[in-house]
């Protein structure tokens, strides 16, 4: 059976071209090895290929780059989403980024209703699908009473019902008895 799990991020000062273009980098993969990929990206020894949003200005060569900012808030929203995955009883070492949803988001007002762009603001929401673990059920096993422990058990309730020396009565006469009582008051 398989399960969805996802992991949220609002407001985040990170590009959004640049975020779309490390999501299709690791869509499709498993979670450590695309932390792994983007950390390589950090250390800039792997590049991110810029498909959607490919221009460099001036610059030639391959449309590709390595967007730091983005890569550590898209590393730290894919350790989350595994967190979230064993939270929900999932195989977190076989969760695959299935789709995310990117969008921009509103920026902040200041005195008096004033809108300024101070940085940008993207929404990201990342999708995992995975296996359900399925847990074994827990058997519960009954302990086997000889006929002569049962005996046994029944004698020593016998000998403490005695000792009190009072018959208990059922539990629907003496709540009646009660409610007879205080209705009369």
């Amino acid at each position: 059976m398989l399960s969805k799990v996802s992991a949220t991020r609002n407001s985040m000062l990170v590009s959004l071209k640049a975020t779309h273009e490390i999501m299709e980098a690791v869509r499709e993969k498993r979670i450590d090895p695309a932390v792994a990929f983007l950390g390589r990206v950090l250390k800039k020894e792997a590049f991110v290929p810029f498909k959607r949003y490919p221009s460099k200005g001036h610059k030639g060569g391959v449309p590709a780059g390595y967007p730091v900012k983005a890569t550590k808030a898209v590393i730290s929203l894919l350790k989350e989403l595994k967190a979230n995955a064993k939270a929900y009883g999932l195989d977190a070492d076989k969760v695959v980024i299935s789709e995310y949803a990117l969008g921009k988001s509103g920026y902040p007002r200041y005195h008096g209703g004033k809108v300024s762009r101070r940085g940008k603001h993207t929404n990201l929401t990342v999708f995992g699908v995975s296996e359900k673990i399925e847990k074994p059920a827990e058997i519960p096993v009954a302990k086997t009473e000889t006929k002569e422990e049962s005996q046994e058990v029944a004698a020593t309730a016998i000998e403490a019902a005695g000792e009190t020396g009072a018959e208990e009565k059922p539990a629907e006469e003496t709540n009646e008895n009660v409610t007879k009582e205080a209705n009369r008051q």
